[in-house]
């Protein structure tokens, strides 16, 4: 049975962008054809669409502009099966990211997220989203730091995907000691990803750690065993769109701890989801079907 996930963080308009190769020539334009899309976006909207695309039962927080983009993102959002009602239009303009794609799926984000660094989501309606939801998954948008505190206080069991960390700096440090479950990816830790994990169980309350590492698979650890165990990757779909992999991977991973699969299940079952996922353009397209997440584990497992 899955439970209710309670999602925060960042939400705005993705304008991919198809590009021949990198570095990006400078000189007259380029022509592109059906190579310029406009796409939800943002690292925990790209959670939330993935676990919605997988079964689960979202509950959306996030702010976005009182702009004409802004009705262009909840729309789109809410027909890829996310609800609205928890998203507050508090800012003035909506925060928007350009991605540059080559046709190897390598790619560059450049984003402006507007006013999030100073935003605070009202506590009124951070209780309100949060709901009766067991598992609340935030972003590491400044905003949310107040929101991870705020769902430990309340009893939840707090995830964070703290993305591309160096260390535990003091800009991550709030949601690590906030959380119960933690994701991040390795390709610019500082040190060995292992030794990271046994560090985020000494100084902190994380009991299950899930370190991404792109081509090379992913690691599992749990503090109540001391595993620490390691996962190639999976080939599942040619590569089109490496954009929200690890993002993919969260909500898999999610989406396997919610519906009650153990941890060494939910890793191989995050990861089928990112492989599956990058073979569609787009952060929030592409997820597999629960049935069809069900039937590419099965098939791994014979």
């Amino acid at each position: 049975m899955t439970t209710p996930i309670a999602v925060f963080g960042d939400l705005n308009l993705d304008t991919s962008v198809g590009v021949h190769g990198f570095p990006v020539a400078v000189g007259d334009t380029m022509f592109t054809i059906d190579g310029i899309g406009d796409l939800v976006g943002g690292a925990a909207a790209n959670v939330a669409c993935g676990l919605a695309a997988l079964g689960a039962d979202v509950r959306f927080g996030a702010a976005v502009g009182r702009d004409p983009i802004a009705d262009l993102v909840l729309g789109r959002l809410a027909a890829l099966g996310v609800s609205t009602d928890f998203v507050r239009r508090d800012w003035p303009v909506t925060s928007r990211t350009v991605v540059l794609i080559d046709p190897r799926g390598h790619r560059l984000c450049i984003n402006d997220p507007k006013l999030a660094n100073d935003y605070r989501f009202p506590d009124a309606a951070v209780e309100r989203t949060i709901g009766a939801s067991p598992l609340v998954f935030t972003s590491t948008q400044s905003w949310c730091r107040h929101v991870a505190r705020r769902a430990r206080e309340l009893g939840r069991r707090v995830a964070v995907d703290v993305q591309a960390i160096v260390t535990d700096d003091p800009y991550h440090h709030d949601f690590l000691r906030h959380a119960h479950v933690v994701v991040f990816s390795t390709e610019r830790l500082s040190l060995h990803s292992h030794d990271f994990i046994r560090r985020l169980w000494a100084d902190h309350d994380v009991e299950i750690v899930a370190a991404t590492h792109g081509s090379d698979g992913a690691t599992l650890g749990v503090r109540a065993t001391g595993e620490i165990v390691h996962e190639p990757r999976f080939d599942v779909r040619r590569v089109v769109d490496r954009t929200g992999a690890g993002d993919a991977f969260t909500s898999g991973f999610l989406a396997a701890l919610a519906r009650g699969r153990t941890p060494r299940e939910a890793l191989t079952l995050g990861q089928l989801t990112a492989a599956y996922k990058i073979g569609e353009k787009g952060s929030t397209h592409g997820f597999p079907s629960p049935a069809t997440l069900d039937a590419l584990y099965a098939e791994r497992r014979r």
